[in-house]
Parts: structure tokens; sequence; C-alpha cells
């Protein structure tokens, strides 16, 4: 999804002449993409790209992409080597072998 970003902001930047609220809207963008690849805040940045990605797909429907793989990654959460893995811990799901020993 990084790549993703940083590649449709790279189009984007050379395709139109930004004003000063497009600049903003790239920067920010760019931080986000950039926070995403550190691992850091990620349900939190990636729920805003897809938000932001939504509201920008009404006259670009090339964005539903990103908002369904913004979407995936808030839910699936930060990867085993992230920013967020070391600050909170990884998260471990324990299956019983039995559904008795769950009691």
């Amino acid at each position: 999804m990084t790549f993703t970003l940083l590649a449709q902001t790279a189009a984007y930047v050379r395709s139109t002449q930004l004003r000063p609220a497009d600049w903003l809207f790239v920067v920010l963008v760019l931080a986000g993409a950039g926070l995403l690849l550190l691992g850091f805040m990620t349900p939190v940045v990636s729920i805003m790209i897809a938000v932001a990605s939504m509201a920008a797909a009404f006259t670009n429907p090339e964005l539903i992409g990103v908002i369904v793989l913004g979407l995936a990654i808030a839910f699936l959460g930060p990867g085993a080597f992230s920013i967020d893995a070391r600050m909170f811990g990884r998260r471990e799901i324990l299956i019983p072998k039995n559904s008795s020993e769950t009691r």
C-alpha cells in the first residue's frame, strides 16, 4: 500500500498544477505512507488514508483499490517488525486444541 500511495501521489503531482491546499494533501499522504512504511500507528493511519481516498474516489474511481487496501491493513494491524509491535508487543492468538478446554 505504501508504494501504491507513493506512485499515485507522484503521478498526481506530475499531472496537475497544484494549489497550496493540494500540496497540503500531498504532504499528508506522503506522511501517512511513511508512517505505514515504519509501522507506526498503523490502524489509525490506514483508516485515515481510506477515508481520504473515499472522499477523492468520487472524482477518481481508480482509488477504490487504495480504499480496500487501507481497510484491510486496518483490520490486519501492524506487522511483526513494526514500531507498533515493538511498543505494544506482538499480538498472539492462541487456539485451544479442544472446545472443552475453553471452559
